[in-house]
Formats: structure tokens, sequence, C-alpha cells
């Protein structure tokens, strides 16, 4: 399976990392409304547009739970999500944390002394023939029929993996990640936080090699200095929102600060990349034109341009990652792929 991830627009283009090559890891920063959620809801749609549910399997974390907002739980429609947690339910966090250590284990003793490419290369997926219309390898599993709906590869003949042999890619999503390595006092997480953190950092020591990558968002890069999400970190997107004055760099339209702006910094090459990272949960607007008047019209400006007819914006459409999910969901049914099943 692969593991890209697209961060936004860079200055030649769409910004896309690959976890497996670049990574393994990646650690997103930055401080209140710089956009980190939102990035990470963007990294889980372009992760999950990139590859089949059956081929790359992904696990959400919210470590503030419900506490600031809806989180992580707007991905949770994606046919690659296995599994979500809230770290609200000390009970449900201890059941993930043996639940992830688990998995590592289970992938440990599979893999044996096999990395994770190699294991593939040994024991290669079930090969689909070509669908019509699918030209060169560089189409993958994705068919382009003539009707433009994009559709997946099914699987036909060839032996098949049961869930104890598969082995999908495994990417973890943790947003909030230093609420879990200091929680708040008073919060309803904080007796399990350090086991959910201990898991954690087992994935960022040995999940390279059995396949499995953490994407880890922080607000206070102080609290998480120490620990082996950060210093295992190949990849580092910085956020931050500056002032700017109205049309200037780094604003919207309105002269608003644009979340969203960071920086990609690769470690190993010192290479530092500028980007904007998208919005995948805003709601797409249904426009209403008001019905016709008439009014009155000043002879002195009978020659002057109509006025642009007043729009209503009704913002109770679709988000772009629920029309992303609903697709893919489609595409999944139809070449009969299965996920692969939840940690809990």
């Amino acid at each position: 399976g692969r593991a890209v991830a697209v961060l936004g627009a860079g200055p030649h283009g769409p910004l896309a990392v690959d976890l497996a090559g670049d990574g393994p890891h990646l650690l997103v920063e930055g401080g209140p409304g710089s956009g980190k959620t939102e990035l990470l809801r963007s990294l889980a749609a372009s992760l999950a547009a990139a590859d089949r549910p059956d081929r790359l399997s992904l696990v959400l974390v919210d470590g503030a739970a419900a506490e600031r907002g809806e989180g992580l739980r707007m991905c949770t429609d994606l046919p690659h999500v296995s599994t979500y947690l809230a770290a609200s339910d000390p009970v449900r966090m201890r059941e993930f944390a043996q639940a992830l250590g688990s998995e590592l284990k289970r992938r440990a003793e599979l893999l044996g002394t096999l990395d994770f490419c190699a294991w593939h290369d040994r024991n290669p997926a079930p090969a689909a023939p070509d669908a019509p219309g699918v030209v060169g390898p560089r189409n993958g599993d994705l068919e382009s029929p003539p009707s433009g709906t994009l559709k997946l590869r099914t699987q036909r003949g060839g032996p098949t993996r049961t869930a104890e042999t598969a082995l999908p890619r495994l990417v973890v999503l943790v947003d909030d990640f230093d609420a879990l390595v200091a929680p708040a006092l008073g919060s309803t997480g904080r007796p399990a936080a350090g086991s959910v953190v201990r898991a954690l950092e087992a994935v960022a020591r040995d999940g390279e090699r059995l396949g499995v990558h953490l994407i880890a968002a922080s607000g206070r890069p102080d609290r998480t200095a120490d620990t082996a999400a950060v210093e295992r970190a190949g990849l580092r997107a910085t956020l931050e929102i500056a002032p700017a004055a109205k049309g200037g760099a780094g604003s919207g339209a309105d002269g608003e600060p644009a979340p969203g702006r960071g920086r990609l910094q690769r470690p190993d090459d010192g290479v530092v990349t500028p980007f904007q990272a998208g919005r995948v949960t805003g709601r797409i607007p249904r426009t209403a034109t008001l019905r016709p008047t008439v009014v009155t019209l000043d002879w002195q400006r009978m020659g002057d341009p109509p006025a642009r007819r007043p729009v209503r914006e009704l913002g109770n459409g679709p988000t772009d990652l629920a029309l992303l999910a609903s697709a893919l969901q489609r595409a999944a049914q139809s070449a009969g792929v299965q996920a692969a099943p939840p940690l809990l």
C-alpha cells in the first residue's frame, strides 16, 4: 500500500509527502487557530484517495476528545478508517492502547526478520486483470470508464487473505497529542492518557519496519519535545497565523489571517518548503437568487452597468470530505474490497 499525503499547495503545485519514503512519521505543530485539525482531516482524505481500503488503514485519535470541536470524527465515514478514539473514556483508552500494542506485536510476528516492503515482495497480493480503458501501470487500481465515474479495480481469482494474514499499511493520525502527553487537571481521560502515549511512542519507535506510520499534531511543542513521536519524526510541518494587512501575504480576500499557512521541513536535508493547506470540511454553499423585482431607475444612471443580482448563500450543502467519503464507499463496494478489521 501507498502512503502519499497531500499537505496543500506549494510553490510549484501540490505539495505531497510519501510517508514510506520520506517519513516514516509526520509531526504537525502550530498554535490555536492555525489549522492543525483541518490539515489532519485533509491528510486523511488524501491518504484515503491514494489507495484501497484493503491496502491502507487509518486509525484516528482525538487527544482532546470533544473539548475542542468535532475533531477527526468527521473523517470516520472514510472506508479506510478502522478505529476512532476520543480520549474521554479511560476504559476505552486502555483497551485502545492494548489493541494497538497487540497489532504491532502481530505484525512483528508475521514479518519475522523481514521489513514491510520485503514481506509484500515475497507475498504479493492477488493480481487483478487490467480493466478496459486503463493504459499503463501508472493508473494502478483506478479505472476511468467512459462515464467518468471513478472506480476501483476489482480482484478476481487468486488467494484471499484473512484478517490474521492481511497486512495493510497503517497510518495513525493523532490530533492534540500534547493533550495526551500533559492532560489538563479534571480531564476525563487523564487516568489512561499515559497508556495511549506509550502505545503511540511504540509506533514511533518500531512502526517503520512494520508498515505503521504516525501523524501527530501538537499545539504545545514544549510539552511533546521529549517524546519519541517528535524525536523520530522524519517530516515536520509548522503552521502559523501571521497578522497581515488587507490583501497582503498571509491574509484572505477580506484581510483576515488565513489559517493553514505552513512550512514543511525535512530534518535530514534541511529543505524548507512553504505551503497553503486546503479545507475539506467547509460546507459547499447552495446559492439561491432572489425573485425578480421592479425598481425605479434614475435617468442619470441609465448608462451604468447593471448591478449584480443579490444572492443568498445557503451554507447547508455537503462538505468536500463527505462527497469524497461517499464516492470511496461506492467504489469499495463495487470492487468488493474489504477494509481492515477495527482494532477495538
